[in-house]
């Protein structure tokens, strides 16, 4: 190797002075002082008016969307699969609760 060919590298592999520039050092700053606060938690009373669902849930039906059929990427393989459409289920106190699902995108 010539003494131009090294002294072409040496140049290459040496930091550009703009990248050797440092940012300025900043004045220290103080710290937050520390503090104490006290909460005081007003929560409402919890009513039992609602008609909530008592659990546990039984399935009692459901109903499905047809049958669709999803092909793998490399078209090896279809997969069939039948998506939920509505699940209706009776809960601990014999009410009807009825789950309607949105149809899937093909």
């Amino acid at each position: 190797m010539s003494k131009q060919d090294a002294d072409i590298i040496g140049k290459a592999l040496q930091q550009p002075a703009s990248l050797a520039k440092r940012l300025p050092a900043l004045p220290a700053r103080g710290g937050i002082p520390s503090s104490t606060a006290k909460g005081n938690a007003a929560q409402p009373a919890i009513t039992a008016t609602g008609s909530g669902i008592d659990s546990p849930l039984t399935e009692s039906s459901r109903t499905n969307y047809g049958t669709t059929y999803v092909t793998t990427s490399d078209g090896l393989f279809s997969i069939a699969f039948t998506a939920v459409k509505q699940l209706t289920m009776k809960d601990a106190a014999n009410r009807t609760v009825i789950f309607n699902y949105q149809e899937p995108a093909a």
